[in-house]
C-alpha cells in the first residue's frame, strides 16, 4: 500500500476488541504495536515513535485524551484517531480541541478505518516525498558555482544558494533585504549590458530579452571587485516567483560557444535537434499567446524507412537522411525552424504563417523530395501533417493534432500532405 515502513500503535482497553482489531490493522502497516491502557501507549510511544496512533477514548488509569495530549506535547504534529462510543460526548468535545485525524464510533467500521489510514499514509509519503525534494533541493543549490536566488511577486529575494551569499557578504535572504532595500540597486549601470531603467518593469523587460549578449550584467562583490555575469530568469505562473540565475562570464572562452553548438546540433545531419527545436518552440507559443499571429508547426516522417534501412542498409539510410536535411534546408525561410525531431522524424516551426500558407510549404517541400533522386538512384517519399497554433495550445497539444494529422497522411497513402 505505501513505500516507508508505517507504524501504527493500537491502545485498547478492552481485551476482545483490541483482539478483533489487530488482525485488519497489522494488514495496514509493517509494525504494530498494541497496548492496554494510556499510560501503557505513552510510553510505547516514546520508545517507538509510530507514525499513526489509534487510541480509545475512556479508559482506565489514563485517558485517550490524556494520552493524546501528553503525545501532543511531544509532536504536536502526530497523526491520531479515536475510537469513541456514543455515551462517551463529554471525552468527544475534549478530543475535538486535540485537532485530530479521525473519529471511529464503536463497534469499529473496519472498512472506515482502513479508508482513514490510508488517507494518513498517503499524507506521510507526500510530506516524505517534499522532505526529501527539499534536501535535494539544498544538496543541488550547494553545489552551484552559478549565483541563484529567488524573487517573489513584490521583488523580495525569498531564496538564495550558498554562493549569492558568499558574494554579497550577507548571512541570509534576510540580511541581503535588509542591506538592498531594491533588489534592482545591485546592478550596476552600464550602457554596454543589462541594467534596469527607471519607472520601468526590469523582470519583464528581462524575460522579453532572447538576445543573450543583452542579457549581459555587471555586478560588485563584497570586496567592491566588478564582476560581469549572464543573467537567466524563469517566472512561473501560479505562485508569480521568479528563479534568476547568474553565471560567471568576465572569462568567457571560445569553448562555450562551441559547446552550445554541440548541445543544439543533430550530430548525423548538422541540423537543430530537438533540444534547440523545443527551445524556440517555447518561444513561439508564448510570441503566439502575447500576439495571436497565425502559426504553424509540420511534423514530416520518410515513407517506410524501416523497409528502407532493412533492405540497403543503415549506412545508406543515414545518407539519406543528410540529403534530406539539405533538401529541407535549402527550401527553408530564414525566419522558419527547421529541426530533427527524432529517426526519421523532421520538425519546421512556421511563425506568422497561415494553416492554407502552411500547406502550400507542406506540399512544396513533399514535392520536391519526391522528384530528388539519391546516390545509387535511390527515392523516398515523405508524408506531412500540419497543425496551426490555437491561443490555449501548448507544446503537448500542438504536436499531438499535427501528429494525428500525419497519422492520417500514412493511412491515407502515404506522400500526402493533411492538417
Amino acid at each position: 500500500m505505501n513505500d516507508i515502513k508505517l507504524t501504527i500503535l493500537y491502545v485498547e482497553d478492552e481485551e476482545s476488541i483490541q483482539s478483533a482489531t489487530k488482525r485488519p490493522l497489522s494488514r495496514l502497516c509493517d509494525t504494530l504495536i498494541l497496548a492496554s491502557d494510556g499510560k501503557e501507549g505513552l510510553e510505547l510511544y516514546k520508545q517507538h515513535k509510530p507514525d499513526i496512533v489509534i487510541s480509545d477514548i475512556k479508559m482506565p488509569t489514563m485517558t485517550g485524551v490524556e494520552m493524546c495530549k501528553a503525545i501532543k506535547e511531544i509532536n504536536p504534529k502526530q497523526h491520531f484517531i479515536f475510537t469513541t462510543a456514543h455515551s462517551e460526548s463529554g471525552y468527544f468535545m475534549d478530543a475535538i480541541e486535540l485537532q485530530v485525524d479521525g473519529y471511529i464510533l464503536k463497534p469499529v467500521n473496519y472498512k472506515l478505518l482502513k479508508s482513514k489510514v490510508i488517507d494518513i499514509t498517503e499524507h506521510i509519503q507526500l510530506k516524505h516525498k517534499y522532505e526529501e525534494q527539499r534536501e535535494l533541493t539544498e544538496e543541488i543549490t550547494q553545489l552551484q558555482d552559478n549565483l541563484l536566488f529567488v524573487l517573489n511577486k513584490d521583488k523580495k529575494v525569498i531564496f538564495s544558494n550558498p554562493k549569492f551569499l558568499q558574494f554579497f557578504h550577507v548571512k541570509d535572504t534576510s540580511e541581503f533585504n535588509e542591506a538592498f532595500k531594491n533588489v534592482a540597486d545591485i546592478f550596476i549601470k552600464n550602457n554596454d549590458f543589462f541594467y534596469p531603467k527607471e519607472n520601468r518593469n526590469w523582470i519583464e523587460d528581462l524575460k522579453q530579452e532572447k538576445n543573450e549578449k543583452r542579457r549581459i550584467v555587471s555586478l560588485l562583490n563584497k570586496d567592491m571587485e566588478l564582476h560581469t555575469f549572464l543573467i537567466s530568469i524563469k517566472c512561473t505562473g501560479n505562485t508569480k516567483h521568479c528563479i534568476l540565475t547568474l553565471t560567471e562570464v568576465t572569462n568567457l572562452t571560445v569553448e562555450k560557444d562551441i559547446f552550445e553548438k554541440r548541445a543544439y546540433t543533430d550530430e548525423l545531419t548538422q541540423i537543430p535537434n530537438r533540444a534547440f527545436f523545443e527551445e524556440i518552440f517555447t518561444q513561439e507559443i508564448a510570441r503566439h499567446q502575447r500576439g495571436n499571429a497565425p502559426s504553424c508547426l509540420i511534423i514530416l516522417d520518410i515513407d517506410k524507412f524501416k523497409d528502407f534501412n532493412d533492405t540497403y542498409g543503415h549506412d545508406v539510410g543515414d545518407e539519406i537522411l543528410v540529403g534530406l536535411a539539405k533538401i529541407i534546408q535549402l527550401n527553408t525561410r530564414a525566419t522558419d525552424t527547421f529541426a530533427r525531431w527524432g529517426g526519421e522524424e523532421f520538425t519546421q516551426i512556421l511563425p506568422n504563417t497561415s494553416l492554407d500558407n502552411a500547406k502550400k510549404v507542406a506540399q512544396h517541400l513533399r514535392q520536391k523530395i519526391e522528384e530528388h533522386t539519391f546516390k545509387d538512384g535511390l527515392k523516398v517519399t515523405c508524408s506531412f501533417g500540419i497543425s496551426e497554433f490555437k491561443v490555449d495550445d501548448t507544446k503537448k497539444t500542438v504536436i499531438r493534432r499535427a501528429d494525428k494529422a500525419l497519422y492520417r497522411a500514412k493511412e491515407n497513402g502515404r506522400n500526402k500532405v493533411e492538417v
